[in-house]
């Protein structure tokens, strides 16, 4: 009868931590409420191991995480890195990295954007917008807090 007893309590605790896992990781980390895809390492690679989170083929976008801050990567088709973006909340850093780095405007940093350029969100989540204004000589982007623009 103890056996039985025992084996029923030991089921049971399995069960309850089986459930509270999935739970817990929920509670675990912040998110920018878009699914946290955040990559740990890679940043600054041409194809970092890491998931492509842009819905524009042309473009890969690419978040990571390290130690409560966000980046934020744009690649272009052939993998050069073009831009990266650092974040804490709703404060951006232009990263030194990428070909088009002199060419991104952030809140706080904000640079003038040609008037003749064609815009398009290249990338979004709820915390922040990946902005592309091409001109018929270079690439030029915005990078803030979502529905900055």
């Amino acid at each position: 009868m103890l056996s039985r007893f025992k084996f029923g309590l030991f089921a049971l605790l399995v069960g309850a931590a089986m459930f509270a896992a999935p739970l817990a990781a929920f509670a675990c980390c912040p998110s920018d409420g878009n699914g946290d895809h955040a990559a740990k390492a890679g940043l600054g690679q041409s194809h970092p191991v890491a998931p492509d989170l842009s819905p524009d083929s042309t473009w890969s976008v690419y978040e990571f995480e390290r130690d409560g801050v966000r980046y934020v990567q744009i690649n272009d088709s052939t993998g050069a890195v073009r831009v990266a973006v650092g974040r804490i909340a709703d404060t951006f850093w232009v990263m030194p990295i990428g070909t088009d780095a002199d060419r991104v405007s952030v809140p706080g940093s904000p640079k003038a954007i040609p008037s003749y350029s064609n815009a398009r969100l290249v990338y979004s989540t709820k915390a922040l917008e990946v902005w592309l204004h091409q001109t018929s000589s270079s690439d030029w982007w915005t990078v803030g807090p979502a529905s900055t623009r």
